[in-house]
């Protein structure tokens, strides 16, 4: 989320060829991912009273051990998780809070160079000028809140708005919050995010939430091990300050909790994600923030036409052991099966070559189950598929992955008209799951 870590961006391609891309891409993009299974609400436990109720802008939701506060003015992000008297949330601006926000592996076209935060990126709290994005729609049940947002794009300067003019997005972010019938502590946020753009939105790691805690709440606590649900021991981490961000944190057991050196906190747990985590925090300061600690599980998804990210996020308030073995038991009943596409990278040719003769089409790519097979593509139709296996160094930044990601083409370049040409790369997992990679312009120059 905002000034969380940059995203790994791919190559600008002209406007030119982004029509061509926009009218080819459509059914390559995931179209409809479920990361979790289960019903959309569920009765809190018996002994438990739920209230919810509204106050302002802001609607509750209290079972008399846990206080879950979202706010409609922006965006219905979650600003309080209360447990104790102890709200573990960070809402010192709507760039903050627990909430969605998405990215493109590939810069935006109408805003030049632009790259990460600054290209496509709806955010479910509003713009960085703080103007809150609208809630559509917006139910008190009685055991759980739902809103449905257009989220505003974090940059309106080169979208064509600016500080008093914020510029809607093209995607929908609905969500429902309940609590767990089984812990008073325990809460459950299902996320439905639907794109209905018409431009395609690269592969990259999605904010399937930011989280943001309180300076109090700054101690990282994850599985880092090789034996996951295990109960083995975990690590302590305490996140850089900025500008830097972590590195990927692996996390196998696909939560992360930030608590304060009692061991209380915010515990989060995402099935499905890939096994990294990656933060930072911000030092008080008190001319410009509060102080805020985040983190964000690694979530990849490209967005096509009619593109739906769907899934659940658990919540944990109080101790972080016992979030770990509720998590577990969630783990046990309801387990994530593959439903992200893979992540990988385009490192040759690069952006706006000019190329003849045979180039080498090369990079990398990894799964959270196993990559299938790479697709090449030139100008969107498919050319051949792509050797892979061959050594990358990518486990460096990537821990625990194999030696074994990169992946080669040899692209006869001779049949093609001189001109642009856009190349292109997508990777398929044995689950079916596919990612777009940022497509790549092209100059051909081979001789009549």
């Amino acid at each position: 989320m905002k000034n969380s870590s940059s995203q790994q961006v791919g190559l600008l391609f002209s406007v030119s060829s982004a029509i061509v891309l926009i009218n080819c891409l459509g059914a390559a993009f995931s179209s409809h991912r479920l990361l979790h299974a289960q019903s959309t609400t569920a009765a809190a436990p018996a002994h438990a009273i739920v209230h919810t109720y509204k106050t302002g802008s802001k609607l509750f939701l209290d079972n008399g051990t846990v206080k879950v506060g979202i706010d409609t003015a922006w965006g219905g992000t979650i600003t309080d998780v209360i447990w104790h008297n102890m709200n573990f949330v960070n809402s010192y601006d709507n760039g903050r809070e627990v909430q969605v926000a998405l990215y493109d592996g590939a810069p935006y076209p109408p805003c030049g160079d632009c790259t990460g935060a600054s290209g496509w990126d709806p955010v479910q709290g509003g713009d960085h000028f703080h103007h809150g994005s609208p809630v559509v729609d917006q139910k008190l049940g009685p055991d759980f809140l739902y809103t449905k947002t257009k989220p505003y794009q974090w940059t309106p300067e080169n979208k064509g708005g600016d500080k008093d003019h914020p510029v809607s997005s093209d995607v929908f972010i609905e969500q429902w919050i309940s609590f767990l019938p089984d812990n008073p502590s325990g809460i459950r946020v299902h996320y439905k995010v639907t794109y209905f753009g018409k431009e395609p939105h690269y592969n990259t790691f999605q904010e399937f939430p930011a989280v943001y805690t309180n300076w109090e709440y700054g101690k990282f606590v994850y599985y880092g091990g090789d034996t996951p649900w295990t109960n083995g021991p975990l690590s302590f981490f305490t996140m850089p300050d900025r500008p830097k961000t972590s590195p990927p944190l692996y996390d196998p057991e696909q939560w992360g909790a930030l608590v304060n050196d009692e061991g209380l906190g915010l515990a989060v747990y995402v099935p499905g994600q890939y096994p990294y985590e990656s933060g930072f925090r911000r030092a008080p300061d008190a001319s410009k923030n509060s102080g805020a600690n985040y983190f964000f599980p690694r979530i990849p998804f490209s967005f096509g036409p009619g593109g739906v990210l769907e899934g659940y996020v658990y919540l944990f308030a109080g101790d972080y052991k016992n979030a770990r073995q509720t998590f577990y038991a969630l783990h046990q009943r309801f387990p994530a099966g593959d439903f992200l596409p893979p992540y990988g990278f385009v490192d040759r040719p690069k952006q706006n070559d000019r190329v003849s003769g045979t180039i080498d089409v090369s990079g990398w790519a990894f799964d959270n189950t196993k990559v299938a097979r790479v697709k090449v593509y030139v100008d969107e139709k498919f050319v051949g598929t792509a050797d892979y296996g061959t050594k990358a160094d990518v486990s460096q930044i990537w821990s625990h992955t194999s030696p074994q990601l990169g992946f080669h083409y040899n692209l006869t370049t001779s049949g093609y008209s001189r001109g642009q040409h856009v190349l292109g790369v997508d990777v398929e997992d044995t689950g079916g799951n596919t990612a777009v990679l940022s497509r790549i312009p092209l100059t051909i120059e081979n001789h009549p």
